[in-house]
């Protein structure tokens, strides 16, 4: 594109939204810093539709509460097609085109989904050595990484944006928590909501809408736009399948050598160091986790096996008829602990425990019985000891109880109810 259209198109594109009202917004819990407080760039990372866009809305919403104007702030998004292919050697245009259109003043720049521009983040780190105000999103774990820490020299502050946690579907569900709400009726209601969290989705649209089948258009859009197309995937039903077997086999030990073999099996054209960058792709769209085992040797706890999780619970209810609802637990769990902001590992030694963090050993399990309870406890109790821990928690469905094995306290607890353990008092 001409540089002349261009600046005219990005005109438009600021003019329009100027012109338009902030949508309804849902509150997060994800607090953005104030900018006026600090001098470095804000990142938001997470996958597509978890709320990024709404997540800045918001932000600018409140200024405006607060006495800025909405044409301080310069937004643009980089998935609109009117200026698809942009370079970044092209974006200070940004900057002339709302220059001319408010000559003087100096804007709040909100660049969404910016990993579509490839060296975005030199246009950035100038701006911001002349004190420009700046927020940033994407949909690419990148953005994270060491690379662009590097480029920006310590400027950044990363949030990662996820879908809904539990808490948060209550909140856009309009259920607000009653002072000692585990004490009374309400409690039915939190227990009768995760049930249908759980079979649902965390993605706001498809939560607010009740619409599953929205899942669909996110997984086509992750695999044709954020896989195939960005990252120039040329086996694409290799890819495929590797998508797929992971919404199959989330929660269970996942190789690159076991899936490589199953490939060929089935017919595919596939090789171990393939596999092993289509799986750090998905890592990096932010569709899928995997997580390393923690045993003695700390050699060993990088190259052992790892288990995979999804970045939403939606993909398992959409496309797979028969659920185990032990594994989708697990993965509602994982999740949780990612809200958190924990880095999960789990523990294999003999016995297995499916989370450890520096300070926690949890085990999860769907239901009690007579049949898995010693495992269940003896994995919970060995990974504490490990660790060096007094305490292990046992999250379930809706069980609980309480007690000590060889010195190890263990708590048992329903997953709704520790997901909302700070709102109980």
């Amino acid at each position: 594109m001409e540089e002349f259209r261009l600046k005219e198109t990005l005109k438009r594109i600021i003019a329009e939204f100027h012109e338009a009202s902030f949508p309804k917004l849902v509150s997060r819990e994800t607090q953005v810093p104030k900018l006026n407080k600090i001098s470095k760039v804000i990142v938001v990372v997470g996958p597509r539709r978890c709320g990024k866009t709404y997540l800045m809305f918001n932000m600018m919403a409140t200024e405006v509460q607060h006495g800025k104007a909405r044409t301080d702030f310069l937004y643009i998004n980089f998935e609109d097609e009117r200026i698809h292919g942009i370079r970044a050697d092209q974006l200070d245009m940004l900057l002339e085109a709302y220059g001319e259109m408010y000559p003087g003043r100096t804007p709040t720049l909100v660049l969404d989904e910016v990993q579509n521009v490839d060296g975005w983040d030199r246009f950035v780190r100038r701006l911001n050595e002349k004190r420009h105000e700046i927020f940033v999103t994407g949909s690419n774990s990148r953005l994270l990484s060491r690379e662009i820490a590097t480029s920006l020299r310590g400027r950044c502050i990363t949030i990662e944006l996820m879908p809904f946690s539990f808490r948060e579907f209550l909140a856009a569900k309009g259920v607000s928590l009653e002072a000692n709400w585990i004490h009374t009726s309400q409690r039915h209601e939190v227990k009768n909501r995760f049930d249908e969290f759980a079979s649902l989705s965390g993605y706001p649209e498809v939560a607010l809408e009740n619409s599953l089948e929205l899942v669909d258009d996110y997984y086509k859009t992750v695999f044709f736009q954020d896989v195939i197309e960005r990252h120039g995937i040329k086996n694409t039903e290799l890819m495929r399948l590797l998508m797929r077997y992971l919404f199959n086999h989330y929660g269970q030990t996942f190789t690159v050598n076991k899936f490589h073999q199953f490939a060929k099996s089935n017919g595919y054209t596939s090789s171990t160091s393939v596999v092993h960058a289509y799986t750090r792709i998905l890592e990096d769209v932010f569709y899928c986790f995997l997580v390393p085992a923690r045993q003695k040797s700390a050699k060993k706890e990088t190259a052992y096996h790892k288990k995979a999780y999804l970045i939403d619970q939606g993909f398992v209810n959409h496309y797979v008829n028969e659920k185990d609802k032990g594994r989708l637990l697990e993965n509602l769990v994982f999740l949780e602990l990612r809200h958190r902001k924990e880095t999960p590992k789990y523990w294999k030694n003999g016995s297995e425990c499916d989370f450890t963090t520096a300070t926690q050993a949890i085990q999860v399990c769907y239901a009690l019985d007579e049949e898995n309870q010693k495992r269940e406890f003896d994995g919970a109790v060995q990974a504490a000891q490990r660790i060096g821990l007094k305490e292990a928690l046992i999250i379930t469905q809706d069980q609980e109880d309480e007690r000590v094995i060889d010195g190890i306290r263990i708590r048992v607890q329903p997953a709704w109810k520790w997901m909302l353990e700070d709102e109980q008092k």
